[in-house]
């Protein structure tokens, strides 16, 4: 659901940036890339074929062969789609809305260039009720809820009074946990700072239409970034399994959310007193040092320093809200 920037508390010591990429497992990049394309400018800037052993086999199960990988650019954030097995099609893998787990990310566009209008003439199978956008709070935004050709869910907001003027633009990704209280607290640790927007136990009606399920009750909290936000829903009803899956690279879908960060040993340090559970060791692929982590339900997070992929790769020139609020250090 949407919500309006805010000002962004200052970032741990060692500096997270933000969320340099959204990992996204797909089936085939070519169809993946070529059903996007169709709705918004969708760029990919970079494919490249990896060693399977160059991950951790933590986070990847497969030890031999290659995988193929897409950096793709949008104005806020990178996607980086992995097809594990590029010889071969996976099947399609529906999330549930209500959880647990990453479930969506979310598509703005301005009212009058509606990406509602723009995915639904891609062929994207709605999940939301009815034959428009839903007006949930009269607030000048539309919601709706959809699926691409692997069942991967987005969400598309279309505004009256949109605060960017491009074509379409990434705001969010939301995860579903089952104990939101427990989410909240472990990103708290992560970021150095707290939530800048929480919504109590709430009934909305017109919610039902959005996710298609009647009788919806829901609470969420939202983390602000330098240039995209983390958005995190419980459902009560009905209620959001509380579980721990330690998910790996393989499934289709929402993968992964990376941070890119200034000192990734910095990070580290800070963060293993904390209790924080990595996920294998530290690597390096493409320019960047990473190292990989678990939330307490087991989705996979990571932290990556750009060493030699240069600033272009960065998302030193993305930005969601005013920069002034958030200043960055220099790259």
């Amino acid at each position: 659901m949407q919500t309006q920037p805010a000002q962004a508390a200052p970032a741990a010591a060692e500096a997270i940036l933000g969320v340099h990429h959204v990992g996204i497992t797909v089936s085939d990049i070519d169809e993946t890339v070529a059903f996007y394309s169709a709705a918004v400018d969708f760029d990919v800037i970079e494919r490249t074929m990896v060693d399977a052993s160059a991950l951790p086999s933590e986070i990847l199960n497969k030890r031999e062969g290659q995988i193929e990988m897409a950096l793709v650019e949008t104005p806020t954030v990178f996607l980086v789609l992995v097809d594990i097995e590029p010889d071969g099609a996976a099947e399609a893998e529906r999330r549930s809305v209500s959880g647990p787990g990453y479930t969506h990310i979310c598509w703005q566009t301005q009212t009058d260039n509606s990406g509602y209008k723009r995915f639904r003439e891609a062929g994207m199978e709605m999940l939301s009720r009815g034959h428009s956008a839903i007006d949930l709070l009269g607030q000048g935004v539309t919601y709706a809820y959809g699926f691409d050709p692997d069942g991967t869910m987005i969400e598309m907001e279309q505004l009256e009074r949109p605060r960017r003027q491009d074509d379409a633009w990434l705001t969010h990704i939301a995860n579903v946990p089952g104990d939101k209280a427990a989410m909240v607290d472990f990103y708290t640790k992560i970021l150095g700072y707290g939530p800048h927007r929480e919504l109590e136990e709430t009934r909305i009606a017109t919610i039902d239409d959005v996710v298609d399920i009647d009788g919806t009750v829901v609470t969420a909290s939202w983390f602000a970034t330098w240039n995209f936000e983390l958005e995190f829903w419980n459902f009560k009803t009905p209620p959001t399994p509380v579980s721990r899956t330690d998910w790996t690279l393989e499934r289709i879908g929402y993968n992964s959310l990376s941070f890119e960060v200034t000192d990734l040993d910095g990070t580290i340090t800070r963060l293993e007193p904390q209790g924080i559970e990595f996920a294998g060791p530290a690597f390096t692929l493409g320019g960047w040092k990473m190292r990989y982590a678990r939330d307490p339900e087991g989705n996979l997070l990571a932290f990556q320093q750009n060493i030699i992929a240069g600033r272009e790769r960065s998302i030193y020139d993305k930005r969601w809200h005013d920069p002034a609020s958030y200043p960055l250090p220099p790259l």
